[in-house]
Parts: C-alpha cells; structure tokens; sequence
C-alpha cells in the first residue's frame, strides 16, 4: 500500500475529526503544524463499507497522525445513524441526543420500509397530520386503503427492549383498526384502536428483536411520540 506524509495545519481539530483514543479537553483554540498520513484508511461499519463525505458531499479521508488514526465525525455519525450536532458556543460535537432535548427518533431511527405510510422527520414545519384535533410535524402516518394494509419496518439490531408512541384516528377516518406486531417477521401481538376513542399510548416488548414490524388493518392511523428504549 502506497503511504503519503503531507504537512498541514489543522485549525480547531474538533470540528474537523474525531479522535479515536483519549485527548485533553480544552475551550482555547489552537493551530500548529502537524505530520498526517493518508493510508488508504477504510471506514467499514457492521460490514459494510463507507465512504466518509461531508456535508456537501465532497469525499473526506481519514487519517493517522502521530500513531493516532481521525475519522471525520459527520461521516461517523451518518454510518452510525446518528444525527450530528455542533454547538459552537461550547466548541462541543454532539452524536445523537443533544442533552436537555427529546430525541427525534424520525431521524434517529426511522423506518427503513414503509408501505402506504408517511414519515415526518420535523424537517419541514408545513408537513404535518393531526390528531384528536393536534396537528403533529414529528410521526408516522399509517394507512389501510382499499384492503391493502399498511406497514412499518424498522431495524433496531437487537438495541432496544421497548418501543414507545400514541396512536390515533386521523381526522378524516372513522374506522375501528388494528396494529399488529411483529418480531423478526414472526407475529407477536396486535392491538384494538377505535376511532372515537382518546389517542392510545402503547408499549411494545422488543425483547431486544432484531427488528419489528407494524401492521395496520383498517383506517388511518397516525403515530408520534414515538420512541425506543
């Protein structure tokens, strides 16, 4: 393998790499020159390979410097499916939950399969679905149209032991349904939603399941709030 020392000068390391090892915490910022080496390094997440990028895109290559290899943390966090976040008051790099906010769990862990169902992220404040007359930009929409239900798979890799949301009757619906759940594709349990009754709050055993997979019968159905645990 062909290895390359370039010479460069890192301003605010932090926000250009994430250190692999341990490293003295410090709010003063400081440039010096350093020796890196660019070695081909591959990025390879629960076996899949991946290439670091930016946030535009643009290709970032990890590197070794004085024994110690730096991985950028954007694309770490993006192989990991967690959101990246930058507070530049506090010169801190946050990977998932910011503390002292909720977790998005739309972005932290959204489906990876949908059929006649509609994911909100938060994204876009004008995308929303309403429930018992409150409107929801965070959630999941689920349908039951013309006999073909509707589903949600999500790919928890045995992480979690609950899952958590309320469910109820969109406005336009008045349809008694379902949800049924199931574990690794085998059916494990449903539950009765009635369409004149107060949103449901529901609690799912995972069990630590590989994945789990919601089904609708009948109506639609909107969920938010929802979390794993």
């Amino acid at each position: 393998m062909n290895r390359t020392k370039i010479r460069r000068i890192l301003a605010g390391s932090v926000m250009a790499a994430m250190l692999i090892g341990t490293a003295a915490a410090t709010n003063a910022i400081t440039r010096r020159m350093i020796e890196v080496e660019y070695a081909n390094i591959k990025l390879v997440v629960d076996g899949v390979e991946v290439t670091p990028t930016d946030a535009e895109g643009n290709v970032v290559e990890p590197f070794i410097s004085n024994g110690t290899t730096y991985l950028p943390v954007r694309a770490v966090g993006k192989a990991m499916n967690k959101e990246v976040t930058w507070d530049g008051n506090t010169k801190t790099v946050y990977l998932g939950q910011v503390p002292g906010t909720q977790m998005n769990w739309m972005k932290e862990l959204p489906p990876y399969q949908l059929h006649q169902s509609t994911v909100y992220d938060g994204t876009d404040p004008k995308k929303s679905f309403s429930v018992a007359g409150v409107t929801h930009t965070v959630g999941i929409e689920i349908l039951d149209i013309g006999g073909a239900d509707g589903h949600a798979l999500w790919n928890t890799n045995c992480h979690y032991n609950t899952m958590t949301f309320t469910v109820g009757t969109l406005g336009d619906a008045n349809w008694d349904g379902t949800i049924e759940v199931y574990l690794d594709g085998v059916y494990s349990t449903e539950y009765e939603l009635k369409w004149d009754a107060a949103p449901k709050t529901i609690s799912i055993p995972l069990n630590a399941a590989p994945n789990v997979k919601l089904v609708v019968t009948n109506g639609r159905w909107g969920l938010y709030d929802l979390s794993f645990s």
